[in-house]
């Protein structure tokens, strides 16, 4: 029989609060709440923050991962208040590039958002995010050649979803609408940079051979979003005449990186008459402000139907509402050879002196894609050069070609790889020329720098002496 002694109590309760103020680390703030109560939560949170904030990336995984063990014990399976800490779980995973990781985890977080989060904006932001996911996954080439192509599939889905959701929530004339259609075209990128067509691409996207049948497919789709952003921009918001002009230069970028040169010269001209004051008149049969794109015929657009599984997404994909839309007049029209006539609006009279303000645009060459949310194909260094830094000189031919490349200065390397791999890539990368007299010419020498980090081996110290 065990007899109570209030000495014995008391020795243990003293030394269990000697341990906790020797070792507060190891009991952390934590210690004055219950295993479970959800008062943790915030605690749990505060300290993984900070744990971020100081780079122990591991350290904060571990906390929010209890976080959101203990939401899901007091609020249920399915419960929203875990969604932060599954969020911020997954920033982690990226930064420590633990990205297998991360895309479980996002499988995850897009169950519990299609169950917890209702229509609206908490709903669009939610579904913008895994698309985005998606984007990053495929530049960072994460995926085997059959995963690629079913991850095509959800980022184009996540993007429409996002697109019917803005719908929805804030009608056809909104500029909420702008996002969602972004990551579309951005989707179209990634599409067209997979299957061998365009020109380079941001990241390491594996690209398989072209194929030349599904290329005119591709430009269409690509084209169809980029008029229906064009056309809201004009005719739903009434934006000005620079934003207008930028809309037809993004439009242009589109064909003239896919190759299309005769379209991109006619819409790079519509854009020039604007900059020059000149009034424009719609052609008679234009297309509606938003379309309709279809993606029934493309594999890597329905991917997402077949090849996710149910848990990815929570809830069907669902069918893009036709937004008074018609697409026939921009199919009909890249079916067929372009000609001189602009594909959306045509200048009234040229001889005429300009009857709005004018302003300045392409004087200078840009790299494509020039696509928000996509980084550049190479970074520049912005900083003076190094001894290790690889410097060349080029121009810019008037089809956007890099030409004349000069070695101002080229490090030495003892590895397996070296700066030549920077030049190679950047002859593959199309730009965007510069234009006089409504025509492409070559631009002045450009002269670049690029750091080793473009040519060293992931991981290891890299050594280089400069020619």
């Amino acid at each position: 029989m065990k007899v109570f002694s209030p000495g014995l109590a008391v020795t243990t309760a003293l030394t269990y609060a000697l341990l906790f103020a020797a070792v507060p680390h190891a009991f952390g703030q934590t210690g004055v709440f219950g295993a479970y109560d959800p008062r943790l939560q915030d605690v749990l949170w505060n300290e993984a923050i900070e744990l971020q904030q100081n780079g122990s990336h591991q350290e904060a995984i571990e906390k929010l991962k209890r976080a959101a063990h203990l939401s899901r014990i007091n609020d249920g399976l399915d419960a929203k208040s875990q969604l932060p800490f599954v969020r911020a779980e997954i920033t982690s995973h990226r930064a420590l590039n633990q990205f297998v990781t991360a895309d479980e985890r996002h499988a995850y977080l897009s169950r519990i958002e299609a169950s917890a989060i209702p229509s609206g904006p908490e709903k669009i932001t939610a579904l913008l995010r895994q698309a985005e996911w998606h984007q990053f996954a495929l530049l960072e080439d994460i995926d085997e050649d059959e995963e690629a192509t079913a991850r095509m599939g959800k980022a184009w889905n996540f993007y429409r979803r996002a697109l019917n959701e803005s719908i929805e929530a804030y009608g056809e004339d909104s500029a909420e609408l702008l996002p969602a259609l972004e990551g579309m075209v951005r989707a179209q990128y990634l599409l067209a940079g997979h299957r061998g067509i365009g020109a380079s691409m941001p990241g390491r996207m594996d690209r398989e051979r072209r194929d030349f049948a599904a290329g005119k497919s591709t430009f269409k789709r690509g084209l169809s979003v980029l008029v229906a952003m064009q056309q809201l921009n004009r005719d739903r918001l009434s934006v000005t005449r620079e934003i207008q002009a930028q809309d037809l230069i993004r439009i242009a970028d589109w064909a003239w990186w896919t190759g299309n040169r005769n379209y991109a010269l006619d819409f790079y001209n519509t854009a020039l008459a604007l900059a020059n004051g000149e009034s424009l008149e719609p052609v008679a049969n234009k297309t509606s402000p938003l379309t309709e794109v279809d993606a029934s015929e493309d594999p890597e657009a329905t991917a997402l139907a077949s090849n996710m599984p149910e848990a990815d997404t929570g809830e069907a994909a669902p069918t893009m509402q036709p937004l008074n839309a018609k697409i026939e007049q921009v199919n009909a029209e890249t079916e067929q050879e372009p000609t001189d006539n602009a594909p959306i609006d045509e200048v009234a009279d040229t001889a005429k002196e300009p009857v709005y303000p004018t302003f300045r645009i392409l004087e200078t060459p840009v790299a494509l894609p020039a696509v928000a949310g996509f980084g550049p194909v190479l970074d520049i260094k912005t900083s003076e050069p190094t001894a290790g830094d690889l410097v060349v000189s080029f121009n810019i031919s008037p089809t956007g070609k890099v030409v004349n490349i000069e070695r101002v200065q080229l490090p030495v390397t003892t590895g397996p790889r070296g700066p030549e791999r920077v030049i190679r890539r950047l002859r593959k990368t199309r730009f965007r020329p510069v234009f006089l007299d409504g025509e492409p010419v070559e631009s002045d020498t450009i002269t670049w720098t690029f750091d080793p980090k473009h040519w060293a081996m992931p991981g290891s110290p890299h050594s280089e002496t400069s020619t």
